[in-house]
């Protein structure tokens, strides 16, 4: 019912995460294959439900890559500046940089920009465990995949 009921992609795939996340996808297998084939056919024809939002974009990086779904690596250039870093007003996005760093272990071989994001992307997280203990839970994600990532 609750497939049915969320009409926001980043909704969907929220759901799909924390199902998968409990340990039960396998009892929604169907469901979750058909949202992300439609997330990844509505990726192709370009909507932008997740222009400019690095947690968005990466969530669905990572599940999409992790149900073998090809998602090139170029969806998180526009979050980088010139230099090849991660842009300096997403330093503070922990949610963000959580779900990047967790994406960038789906890298294909030669995909140096997920590399390299994974390396900023860590620096970051240690950045915000060290500033913000605000969000017990989000604290907690952040030390746990910086010590043992979901992939």
């Amino acid at each position: 019912m609750m497939f049915e009921n969320v009409v926001d992609p980043l909704e969907k795939l929220e759901l799909i995460d924390a199902i998968q996340r409990l340990g039960l996808s396998y009892h929604f297998g169907a469901e979750i294959k058909k949202t992300l084939k439609n997330i990844s056919t509505d990726c192709s024809s370009t909507v932008a439900w997740n222009k400019g939002n690095l947690y968005a974009t990466a969530l669905e990086f990572r599940l999409l890559r992790q149900h073998g779904y090809k998602v090139n690596q170029d969806v998180f250039a526009c979050f980088m500046d010139d230099v090849g870093n991660i842009k300096a007003s997403l330093n503070q996005d922990c949610k963000g940089l959580l779900n990047l760093y967790e994406a960038s272990y789906h890298l294909l071989e030669g995909e140096t920009m997920l590399e390299n994001a994974r390396e900023l992307a860590a620096k970051l997280l240690k950045q915000c465990l060290k500033e913000n203990n605000d969000h017990h839970y989000l604290w907690m994600l952040v030390e746990h995949a910086l010590e043992l990532p979901l992939h």
